[in-house]
């Protein structure tokens, strides 16, 4: 009798692709709610969150935080 699981392999590609699309919504929301009026900032930032999947929204939460505390 055959073990209805999924491949490891499979649960950690289901979840590393389910932490990507969280990040790249939460980075987004945060992109286009900010108080920034500047249209080419915006843009910057969100063709860099869509053109660079996972490094690009791990870096508008970094320099996010370095922005801040200046």
């Amino acid at each position: 009798m055959e073990l209805v699981s999924a491949p490891t392999g499979l649960i950690i590609w289901q979840m590393f692709i389910t932490l990507h699309v969280i990040l790249f919504v939460i980075a987004w929301v945060m992109i286009l709610r900010n108080s920034r009026p500047n249209a080419i900032y915006t843009l910057a930032w969100l063709l860099g969150t869509l053109l660079l999947p996972v490094v690009g929204p791990v870096m508008y939460f970094v320099r996010r935080r370095s922005f801040s505390r200046v």
